[in-house]
């Protein structure tokens, strides 16, 4: 795989920055989206996605939500999924709950889960499972940062 493309989508600026600046680091090309609207819209776009990293909750509509469109809209783009959360630990049971209620086009593409606040490293943990070998990011000099 090139340069992986990956949509950042979340509402808080400070995740996306911080997110969209360590990809970069690591050799990912990203694009930012703030709210479910742009999320779309990126996902509708052809300029080819790798992955998406989409936040649960957001102002104008949640994360299941775009994975309902990707499933419903088949000219929508399926790249696979971290689903990304403030609210939900990614090992409580609603998330298989959640999953059970989108298309079964949308079911398969949830490839990890992060609760926020995530360190980096449980980040790359996350694009380790997805991305596989073809995902190897620096190692850092630095201790773990948390991204909220």
């Amino acid at each position: 795989m090139n340069k992986p493309h990956v949509l950042v989508v979340d509402d808080d600026v400070f995740v996306v920055e911080a997110l969209t600046t360590y990809l970069e680091l690591q050799g990912c090309r990203v694009t930012s989206a703030y709210d479910f609207k742009s999320a779309l819209e990126n996902l509708r776009a052809k300029d080819k996605i790798d992955l998406v990293i989409l936040d649960y909750m957001m102002p104008d509509g949640s994360g299941t939500e775009v994975l309902q469109f990707m499933g419903d809209e088949k000219t929508m783009q399926r790249p696979p999924v971290i689903m990304s959360s403030g609210v939900l630990d990614n090992d409580a049971p609603i998330w298989e709950e959640l999953r059970r209620r989108l298309p079964p086009e949308s079911q398969g593409l949830i490839q990890a889960y992060v609760s926020k606040p995530y360190t980096l490293d449980a980040m790359d943990v996350a694009l380790h499972e997805v991305l596989g070998g073809d995902y190897i990011p620096e190692p850092r000099k630095r201790s773990a940062k948390k991204v909220s």
